[in-house]
């Protein structure tokens, strides 16, 4: 596709999002990184950001919060975007929605596109306002947050959300999973039980202590991108470590290397702005081969189902109950998914409102 760049004329596309740097660790830098990978293949692109790294197409502006600046004028002006696609790190925010006027106005004859990634509060007052500045076009994997756009008239679609197949990958034989918890100081043997994310209240982590026991080691990786102010109270974590589950709060370079020596992903979220409306965790589990117990959160059950008998739904109360009766389960092989078919809706669905 590079070779041909050059001689086709291509779609002149403007992606911005407030984050594009190292290091990936959590969704929405993930889905942010990864549709910039994309983008940049198929379109003509530039990009604004708050926070990225140095490549020729990527500006990175030091401006006001809401993007209102000469500099992002002037970018966009002599770029001139046949499209725009703004996917805020904060997600549906009141902010975000003006920071998308802006963009509007700076670019006014462009293909607007908003993807936002979870719902946010938003206060009465806001509300009206969103409804005289709404995004003439939508994107977001939360059933929630199309929800409410479909009340208010905007037109949205909802999506599932992309996953780096070439990293996350079933591994080639159980030797290797022995392997990789050797690495990670994990034990050889045993049930072991995983959750990537956040280390905050919101998480309901707490719901996963009682599946710490005998034969069955929780691990909790979280994420170094957690903002202070989230993070909770550190009884929180200290109540974890109490139980015996193990935490692992650095930065891991190959993460896909956990879910590949899980024998179980779990993701216990109950909360809807807790997490994006499609967990990228349970899809990259997946995708390893891994099998998963989830509450039934956002849009897993629409797009995944069982996923071929990989994924299992439960109340996180219930967590240890459904173990139990899923163990017998988790020794088949579940490697197949439908994960990739994900893929193929998100590109196309993207692609095709950027060609409108």
């Amino acid at each position: 596709m590079e070779k041909n760049k050059k001689n086709i004329k291509l779609k002149r596309v403007l992606f911005i999002s407030e984050i594009l740097n190292p290091p990936y660790d959590e969704g929405i830098k993930k889905t942010v990184y990864n549709l910039f990978l994309d983008l940049d293949k198929v379109f003509d692109l530039q990009v604004i950001c708050r926070y990225g790294f140095e490549k020729d197409n990527i500006h990175i502006v030091n401006t006001n919060p809401l993007f209102y600046s000469k500099e992002v004028k002037i970018i966009i002006k002599e770029f001139k975007p046949e499209a725009v696609i703004y996917l805020p790190f904060q997600s549906s925010t009141f902010a975000s929605y003006l920071r998308l006027k802006v963009f509007s106005f700076f670019a006014r004859k462009s293909n607007m596109i908003f993807i936002a990634l979870q719902p946010k509060p938003v206060k009465e007052w806001q509300k009206i306002i969103i409804k005289f500045i709404k995004p003439k076009s939508a994107f977001t994997p939360s059933p929630e947050l199309h929800e409410y756009w479909n009340s208010i008239k905007v037109r949205s679609q909802l999506i599932p959300l992309l996953t780096d197949l070439s990293t996350f990958r079933p591994l080639p034989s159980q030797e290797n999973k022995k392997s990789l918890r050797l690495k990670y100081n994990l034990p050889p043997e045993g049930l072991i039980i995983t959750h990537m994310g956040h280390l905050n209240e919101g998480r309901n982590l707490k719901t996963l202590i009682p599946l710490q026991k005998p034969g069955i080691q929780v691990v909790v990786v979280g994420s170094s991108s957690t903002p202070v102010e989230a993070q909770g109270k550190r009884t929180l974590k200290d109540e974890l470590l109490n139980s015996g589950i193990i935490i692992i709060d650095r930065y891991i370079e190959n993460i896909e290397e956990i879910y590949q020596l899980s024998d179980l992903y779990i993701f216990p979220v109950v909360k809807k702005n807790s997490s994006i409306g499609m967990p990228l965790s349970v899809l990259e589990a997946r995708a390893c081969g891994t099998p998963v117990l989830t509450s039934n959160y956002g849009s897993l059950d629409y797009y995944l189902g069982d996923d071929y008998g990989g994924i299992f739904y439960s109340e996180p109360r219930n967590f240890l109950k459904k173990l139990e009766t899923i163990k017998t389960e988790l020794n088949k092989d579940l490697n197949k998914t439908k994960v990739s078919e994900l893929n193929d809706i998100f590109f196309s669905s993207i692609h095709k409102q950027i060609n409108k």
